[in-house]
Parts: structure tokens; sequence; C-alpha cells
């Protein structure tokens, strides 16, 4: 998917310069939009089967683009970890799995540049996306993948440890490791957008 994503990124790269050769009208600039929709065949990619259908990829502008690991937002209002689940759904995307240390580092920058967090009542914690809430102590990616095999499970001195028998859901520090927190915490979170 990452050649696709580079093939993607070209392709628009060249179109805006060919209509910008074409005309010194610059109205010509409509051809890109940073919400433009791309549809693509993916059948013959290696995503899940809920993207291989000539699904639309969308690029956003209102999502940090990092070449190579994928797309991230960090939404600094506090909500509980499953409101924030089905913003990220709202999305296009969903809240954001860790795959390995060098995402971790990126998307653990991300935060620390975001703005204030308000309603949040632990701003230096945002919720993502992994939960034990199937079995205690299990913990899973949103997608049920374990955090081993998703790539990076790396947590916290001490966690993760169900304080009180009430921690069900996940978070990262802005150190980069990962925490189990209350579900019901209100906690700034990170959507990432499935594109590779």
């Amino acid at each position: 998917m990452a050649i696709i994503s580079v093939i993607l990124q070209i392709s628009l790269y060249i179109t805006v310069t060919i209509a910008q050769q074409q005309s010194t009208n610059p109205s010509v600039s409509w051809l890109y939009r940073p919400s433009i929709v791309y549809n693509l065949d993916l059948r013959h990619t290696l995503l899940p089967p809920q993207q291989q259908r000539n699904q639309s990829i969308a690029v956003r502008d209102d999502y940090t683009y990092v070449p190579g690991i994928g797309a991230y937002k960090v939404h600094t209002r506090g909500v509980p970890w499953n409101e924030a689940r089905k913003t990220c759904d709202e999305e296009g995307g969903h809240l954001v799995i860790l795959n390995s240390v060098t995402e971790a580092k990126k998307v653990t920058e991300l935060f620390k540049k975001a703005e204030r967090f308000t309603g949040s009542s632990w701003p230096d914690w945002v919720s993502i996306g992994f939960h034990d809430l199937y079995a205690e102590g299990e913990h899973v990616t949103i997608h049920g993948q374990t955090l081993a095999k998703a790539g990076f499970s790396e947590w916290v001195a001490g966690e993760p440890n169900d304080l009180g028998k009430r921690e069900n859901c996940g978070s990262l520090y802005k150190n980069g490791r990962l925490n189990d927190h209350e579900c019901v915490t209100p906690l700034g979170f990170i959507c990432e957008l499935p594109i590779d």
C-alpha cells in the first residue's frame, strides 16, 4: 500500500503541474483539493477484506500524513474511549493502532505537538485502539490482534495494572508507552486513516 500512496502523490503532483502549465489562470487550482477522493481497484492487494473492493481512499486536510508510516489526527477534546472510537469511525478511520516502534515514536511526536487538551482528565494520556474488554489481561487491538502481533507492546513501568479492576481501555502516555485506563475516563485521542 505504501507504493499506492506514493503513486497517488506522484499522480496528484503531475496532474497539478500539467494543469498549471496549460493555463496561466490561477483558477486551475480546483484540480487539487485536500479532501480529494481516489477510487482504486484494490482487489489484488493484501488488505483486509473490507478494504479490497473499490474502496475510496480519502485524503483529508485535517490529518497529518507521515510518509511510509500513516495518517493521523490528534483530537484534543477529552471524551470516553468508546466515543473516541466512534468519532474515528465516522471520519473513515479508527483509533490508532501502533504497529512498530517507529510508528509509536511518530505518533508520540504528534501527540506532544498537539494544542492544549480540553475536558481531559489526564492531558498526558490519549486513547488509542486497544483494550481487554473481551478477557481481562488479554489486550487486543480494535481489529482483534494481540499487541505483540500488531507490532508494539511497550508499556509504562508498572502497567497494565487494571487499577480498581476497572481499566479495560488502551491509552498512550507522552513518553510513547502504553497504559490501561478506565473506558469512561475522558481523554484526548488519536485517529488513524487506513492508507497502508
